[in-house]
């Protein structure tokens, strides 16, 4: 794959996830998302002490607004909320803020209304393109796993280690597979932003799968880190410097 290819395959992509950004269905989903609340690092301690594999949680009330109600028998999840009240001292009225505990429902305790879910996922089997990649993660040594990961999470990255959802198509394996090396490659001491990695790794998926002619659904996933034209194509040059290194590794096997 030749730069003006790679060129092309961006613009393509940028083009997607600027129409993925514009929809009704994605607007729909940032809508309902925002409604969650916006937890401190402590209440998310304590949701994962108490419901490891919590993936959204909201008060009972909320959870009726969003059209779901929390099944009966289901065990609050117990976080702390801030309140507000007022106390008069030496004639002057002061505003105190404290915290009190509050229970809140992980969505798997409850039942409704779907909510809207962003698909990332890249449907379908591809032969012999895990192993070859298996082969460049162990030249560059990187240690991977299959392992048994949260729905929703494909895979992450840990220094020289990359864990991948075993449960996943054999597509979607390949694509968080891809994506998770760009990040082993590029990321390891990095201070770029959070969105920007994430921009060049998706990116760097997105053009090593097109050249396995893998459809993926990388548009939705760079829509939710806010990407577009211009912020893909800044990426040029590194995306695809990586992508060749990584399907030159590949087409070595």
């Amino acid at each position: 794959m030749n730069s003006k290819e790679v060129e092309q395959a961006l613009k393509q992509l940028a083009s997607e996830t600027e129409e993925a950004k514009k929809s009704d269905f994605f607007k729909d989903y940032l809508n309902i998302m925002s409604r969650f609340w916006d937890y401190s690092p402590y209440n998310q301690l304590l949701i994962y002490l108490q419901m490891p594999s919590a993936l959204r949680v909201a008060g009972f009330y909320k959870w009726k607004q969003l059209g779901r109600n929390v099944m009966k028998g289901s065990k609050a999840i117990r976080i702390l909320a801030p309140a507000k009240s007022r106390k008069i001292k030496e004639d002057k009225e002061e505003k105190i803020t404290y915290f009190r505990p509050v229970s809140v429902f992980d969505i798997s305790q409850t039942e409704g209304k779907p909510l809207p879910d962003i698909d990332i996922e890249a449907e379908g089997q591809t032969e012999g393109i895990i192993e070859n990649l298996l082969h460049f993660c162990q030249e560059q040594n990187f240690n991977v796993t299959f392992e048994e990961l949260r729905e929703g999470l494909h895979g992450y990255t840990s220094n020289n280690s990359i864990a991948i959802n075993k449960n996943k198509s054999n597509n979607t394996q390949i694509s968080a597979l891809l994506h998770e090396i760009a990040h082993a490659l590029l990321h390891k001491n990095s201070s770029l932003s959070k969105e920007q990695k994430e921009i060049q790794a998706e990116a760097v998926a997105y053009v090593a799968a097109r050249h396995f002619n893998i459809e993926t659904k990388s548009f939705n996933y760079l829509a939710l880190h806010d990407a577009n034209h211009d912020k893909i194509m800044e990426n040029l040059k590194v995306i695809t410097e990586t992508a060749r290194l990584i399907l030159k590794g590949i087409n070595a096997h």
